[in-house]
């Protein structure tokens, strides 16, 4: 179940849509009154108590507002964010490894989260569970599409004309995967792409008639 939730935002951020490469971005400074800002909330099935913050869809409100609006609880409560109200309230912040990690890999829409714990004395000498601080355990390896993501920036860099290039390349690359090509070949077939594209310009009917020339039989 999806629990990576980005939702823009007018507070200050680290994290942005580069609207000219179409890609999230994470800078080292906030940035202020960016239109482009994002925070991303990570969320669990937990129960929303007093004090607790939720999303549902692309609202964020705390436990007194859901009240206030709808009578009770809804949607996922909150329990890593960047915002930093929410932060100063008490939600844990999502740390840099994984945003590093995530701006390479914004398809990602569920990652896994445990939570330290260990026992404590409890009541008549009982043993109780004293719950800490939430870790986000981040995937080992990027998605293929992600690959194909930098592929493309790699390809498209040394031409003239770089956005139609990286564009021609990313969907030579799907058109071709699709197809079952070795990665080899998938990287070989699109740069030729590439190359034919600046060529001979955006014309869609000569993009269709270069595929149909060299894909497989």
């Amino acid at each position: 179940m999806k629990n990576i939730h980005i939702i823009p935002t007018d507070k200050p951020s680290r994290l942005w849509v580069n609207n000219l490469r179409r890609r999230l971005e994470l800078d080292k400074d906030v940035l202020i009154g960016s239109n482009t800002a994002q925070h991303i909330y990570i969320t669990n099935s937990e129960e929303i108590k007093e004090g607790d913050y939720g999303v549902l869809g692309k609202e964020v409100l705390s436990y007194r507002q859901m009240h206030k609006k709808w009578g009770m609880p809804q949607g996922l409560k909150i329990i890593l964010t960047t915002d930093p109200d929410l932060i100063k309230d008490g939600v844990q912040a999502i740390n840099d490894e994984f945003l590093e990690w995530f701006v390479k890999n914004p398809s990602c829409e569920e990652v896994e989260v445990e939570r330290d714990s260990r026992e404590v004395g409890g009541h008549n000498g009982g043993v109780a569970i004293e719950y800490g601080l939430y870790e986000i355990i981040i995937p080992k390896e990027e998605s293929k599409q992600e690959t194909l993501e930098e592929a493309a920036e790699k390809y498209g860099e040394p031409f003239d004309n770089r956005f139609w290039a990286s564009n021609a390349f990313k969907a030579g690359a799907k058109w071709q995967q699709e197809r079952m090509y070795s990665k080899e070949e998938v990287f070989n077939l699109c740069r030729e792409f590439a190359i034919f594209v600046q060529r001979n310009g955006p014309s869609y009917k000569k993009q269709q008639e270069w595929f149909e020339q060299n894909k497989k039989k």
